[in-house]
């Protein structure tokens, strides 16, 4: 006996294809809400930095500016399944990680006060937890995308 051979019913699609991005979204939607997160989270803490601790210097101020260029990449990209822009976000990433950890390890610890260093670092380790998930979301996205597991369609 043949299976139906309606044009209503496609026989090729059985539910979403694509990974599954903590087991809640597929790796676009993950993209987009973990990019947004992040530019928002980026741009708060930009102000509240320049408001309450120091006036930014210019190394700040374009590293500031070249995150918010590429968290918008990723987030266009996602929208419109563009891999390269999405990819160019995630070398941005991989780079912002590296930094983060060299900036971890080389800071000097005993100038900071006893209490506050149990703070600074957890904020630093949620911080790299926080760039492990994007790189990941991202990641699955580029793969997906190059390999028409999510076409535009």
């Amino acid at each position: 006996m043949r299976p139906d051979q309606s044009p209503l019913i496609d026989a090729q699609k059985e539910g979403k294809q694509g990974h599954r991005v903590l087991c809640l979204f597929d790796s676009r939607k993950a993209t987009l809400i973990i990019n947004l997160i992040t530019l928002a989270l980026l741009i708060l803490t930009f102000v509240l930095f320049a408001v309450y601790v120091a006036k930014p210097n210019i190394y700040e101020i374009i590293l500031f500016c070249i995150s918010t260029i590429l968290f918008l990449s990723a987030i266009i990209g996602a929208c419109s399944y563009r891999a390269c822009a999405v990819s160019v976000a995630l070398i941005w990433e991989i780079i912002a990680i590296v930094l983060n950890i060299i900036w971890v390890a080389t800071y000097d610890w005993s100038a900071v006060p006893q209490e506050n260093q149990t703070k600074f670092i957890a904020s630093s380790a949620v911080l790299l937890a926080w760039r492990v998930l994007a790189i990941y979301a991202d990641i699955t996205f580029v793969h997906e995308v190059r390999k028409g597991i999510i076409p535009p369609e």
